[in-house]
């Protein structure tokens, strides 16, 4: 009896094992996954280079927080001046904080004039990363620029 078993648990699992097994030799030859791999990536290129990046404008809440590599700046709303993903709705519900490198910061022509009350342009890159906190979050990989707008 347990022989019967062995053996049919041994001619059931080689069945699936071979199920699971069976598209593996059905994929296109390397040289053509090779020529696909390259249109998706030169598609890709091109439709990205056609965009641009989002851009906002906004009104500081509060002076710049500066931190160790960091400068952390706090909007309660934003205005669009480009925004290619529709992501306003989620930077203006409930206002956006700006997690920006020092580097990014440093580079800010009239950096001193940033404080709280003045409007800030600020470019994300094309695709943002956000978290989805209340206020939501943009770190600073995500920040191309910033601009002191004087009005």
């Amino acid at each position: 009896m347990k022989k019967i078993v062995v053996s049919s648990m041994l001619i059931s699992s080689v069945f699936v094992i071979s199920g699971c097994s069976s598209g593996v030799g059905t994929t296109a030859s390397a040289g053509q996954t090779t020529k696909r791999t390259g249109e998706i990536a030169s598609s890709t290129v091109s439709e990205s280079s056609q965009e641009s990046s989002p851009i906002f404008e906004g009104r500081l809440t509060t002076d710049p927080v500066v931190d160790n590599d960091t400068v952390i700046l706090s909007f309660e709303s934003v205005d669009v001046v480009c925004d290619p993903d529709s992501i306003h709705d989620v930077l203006d519900s409930n206002g956006v904080v700006l997690n920006v490198d020092k580097k990014v910061f440093n580079n800010t022509k009239n950096k001193e004039k940033m404080k709280h009350g003045v409007s800030v342009e600020f470019t994300l890159t094309k695709t943002p990363a956000l978290t989805f906190s209340i206020p939501p979050q943009v770190p600073g990989d995500s920040i191309e620029s910033l601009q002191v707008l004087d009005k």
